[in-house]
C-alpha cells in the first residue's frame, strides 16, 4: 500500500490469483480474473474521467477488447470516422451538430474542462 496501489480479492500462495480488484496509484481500477499476480481471463480497466477496456488477457497481455469512451464512444479499428484527417469534428459534433460560426469547439467536451491558471506556465 506504500505505492499507493492496492488489491481487493482472492490471493492463492500469496499471489493474486482468481477474481479481484486491482487499484493503481492514478486511479485506475482492473475488476477481474488474476492468475499468478498478473491480469489473466476476463476483465475491465476502469480509467477515471476517461473511459474503460474491457478485454480477455493471457499472462497480462490484453488478447482481445473493446474501448469505450467515457462518453460512451465504442473505439473501432476499423471503420473509424470520428476526427480523421478528412473529417475533423469531434464525436459530440457529429451527434449533435456543428456550432455557429465563432463558436467552435476545442475539445469533445462542451463546454470544454477548464485550464487551470499555471498550466500555460
Amino acid at each position: 500500500d506504500h505505492t499507493g496501489e492496492r488489491y481487493v480479492g482472492d490471493i492463492t500462495h500469496g499471489r493474486m490469483e482468481g477474481q479481484g480488484r486491482y487499484t493503481f496509484a492514478d486511479g485506475t481500477v482492473y475488476v477481474g480474473v488474476m492468475k499468478d499476480g498478473m491480469f489473466h481471463g476476463h476483465g475491465t480497466l476502469h480509467f477515471p474521467e476517461r473511459g474503460k477496456y474491457e478485454g480477455d488477457w493471457v499472462n497480462g497481455v490484453t488478447t482481445q477488447g473493446q474501448y469505450t469512451f467515457s462518453d460512451g464512444l465504442h473505439y473501432q479499428t476499423d471503420q473509424w470516422d470520428y476526427c480523421t484527417p478528412s473529417d475533423r469534428r469531434f464525436y459530440s459534433e457529429q451527434v449533435h451538430g456543428l456550432k455557429p460560426a465563432g463558436l467552435s469547439q476545442v475539445s469533445n467536451k462542451d463546454p470544454p474542462p477548464a485550464i487551470p491558471k499555471d498550466a500555460m506556465m
